[in-house]
């Protein structure tokens, strides 16, 4: 037995990364999973434990920016399970490093256009069958800079505040009908989207990449070593469950230490 047997999950971003190692971990506990992105996700749904139910996982392409997309996704995944349990809003793009005064309105919209627009659209049609099946887990990725920003990040951090902001609102609207809205607030990770980052950091710097991020491991992180997609996972499960049934609105850091911020 499984803690999410016979659920339904959506989880976003799953090809590769951090929404793979979501997907892996809820179909370990039981859950049918639909590995939606705007790469190819067939590889990550076929590698997943068979469900507790002996549905299929699947792959499906959603870009979540496009509302029209998500709504019709949706709709036909509600229509096809007859039901939406869990949705683990893992999406997310990085932004060029940078000062706020220079960012461009381009890199800007982008950002939110994906990180929030996009799991806001998400939020919004996952929740509306939740509200009236009565039941329901809405898990969002965010991140450790969306409570504390970092320079050079801000309008990635800005996203990742905003996303905070709606977990909090919804979980508040969505309470009476027994549905939970959370968010995983990862420090660093090891995913292509930080190695990324220190590497852009490190040219600026004119510093050697995999040296700049062991020495921010070693300063940084109490726990000497970067978050992994399994440890993400791990906690989706937990707030999926129903150990978590009294769990709403909160932003749970997963930093090794690296956030403290409540």
């Amino acid at each position: 037995m499984g803690r999410l047997d016979n659920k339904i999950a959506v989880v976003t971003g799953a090809a590769r990364g951090l929404g793979a190692g979501v997907c892996r971990r809820l179909a370990q506990e039981g859950a049918v999973v639909v590995c939606a992105d705007v790469l190819d996700a067939s590889a990550t749904a076929e590698s997943l434990a068979p469900s507790a139910s002996g549905q299929k996982h699947k792959a499906i392409y959603l870009d979540i920016s496009d509302t029209a997309a998500v709504e019709k996704a949706i709709a036909e995944l509600n229509a096809e399970y007859g039901r939406l349990d869990i949705l683990v809003n893992n999406a997310g793009i990085k932004q060029p490093i940078g000062d706020v005064i220079d960012t461009t309105d381009e890199t800007f919209e982008k950002v939110f256009f994906t990180n929030v627009r996009g799991t806001l659209a998400m939020s919004r049609a996952a929740g509306r069958i939740m509200k009236q099946q009565k039941s329901g887990r809405i898990i969002n990725v965010a991140s450790q800079v969306g409570k504390r920003a970092w320079p050079g990040w801000g309008t990635y951090s800005a996203s990742k505040f905003a996303i905070l902001g709606f977990t909090q609102a919804m979980a508040l609207e969505m309470a009476p009908y027994d549905v939970t809205v959370n968010a995983i607030c990862p420090g660093t990770m090891d995913t292509d989207m930080t190695k990324g980052g220190f590497g852009m950091a490190a040219e600026q710097k004119k510093r050697d990449a995999q040296e700049l991020l062991q020495e921010h491991i070693d300063l940084d992180i109490p726990m000497k070593r970067l978050g992994t997609a399994d440890d993400v996972g791990a906690m989706a499960v937990f707030l999926a469950s129903d150990d978590a049934s009294f769990v709403t609105g909160a932003g749970l850091n997963l930093t090794g230490g690296e956030q403290i911020w409540f």
